[in-house]
């Protein structure tokens, strides 16, 4: 039974490129483990919501536990819930060991999701240069641009949030970027394959922008995200008359000078 899980779990992981626990034995196994296998099988079967509750109720039981936060992350992550998965995959790479197949799947996954904050070595990232396959650059293109909001800028107030970028016609349905990004900042997506895209972006749940953009190969394609055009009202994360007072602008009633 246990051999079957895994290898249905390691199937749906090969086919949707996100990373899958392994189940652990069935017997002699403590309230978390039993739970984190109960969550296994549903993750087998593609019940991810229920499998992320699992999965939860094991990490509150054994909070050490490594294989609940992975399997919670890939869960997540099958569920498209890309802000929920980084954060149980960057849990699992700042506890795991390093020599652990937890560890070595997280960190592929937050690197292909361009999620990793771990900063290579030289040795390493000279090695993953040599092992990257050459890309055509007359095949991708660059998406560059910026999001615009009233009265925000991150030196003045920062809010970030997480720009998704997913393919939206068949020639680009694999591909899948993520990146976070700063409210009224530059952000900018590397080697798009060229084609129709989706681009969404979400602050603290709240989905703040979801566009369409074509990107065109072997040039920069600019595409600016404005207040205008989110369905979000302005005043939803722009600094209020008072708070901008406070940070040095004029009052109303101040002296004018003559």
């Amino acid at each position: 039974m246990r051999l079957i899980l895994i290898g249905v779990a390691l199937l749906l992981a090969a086919c949707q490129q996100e990373p899958a626990p392994q189940v652990p034995k069935a017997d002699a196994l403590s309230p978390a483990e039993r739970l984190r296998s109960e969550g296994d099988t549903l993750l087998a079967n593609a019940d991810y919501v229920d499998a992320i509750e699992k999965y939860r109720q094991a990490a509150d039981l054994d909070p050490a536990a490594i294989g609940s936060r992975f399997g919670m992350g890939t869960a997540y992550s099958f569920l498209d819930k890309r802000p929920e998965a980084i954060a149980q995959f960057r849990w699992v790479m700042a506890h795991a060991a390093e020599d652990s197949s937890e560890y070595d799947e997280a960190r592929r996954w937050l690197t292909r999701v361009g999620a990793l904050v771990t900063a290579p070595t030289a040795g390493a990232a000279s090695s993953d240069r040599s092992a990257s396959p050459a890309v055509d650059p007359s095949t991708v293109g660059r998406l560059v641009g910026r999001t615009e909001w009233p009265g925000v800028t991150p030196k003045h107030k920062l809010i970030t949030g997480t720009l998704a970028l997913t393919g939206d016609e068949p020639v680009t349905q694999d591909v899948k970027r993520s990146r976070v990004f700063r409210l009224g900042d530059a952000y900018e997506f590397r080697d798009i394959p060229a084609g129709r895209y989706r681009i969404v972006a979400n602050i603290d749940g709240t989905m703040v922008w979801d566009e369409k953009v074509t990107v065109e190969a072997g040039k920069d394609t600019g595409f600016t995200l404005s207040q205008a055009s989110s369905p979000v009202p302005a005043s939803k994360y722009s600094p209020s008359p008072a708070t901008a007072t406070a940070e040095g602008g004029p009052s109303a009633d101040a002296p004018r000078p003559r």
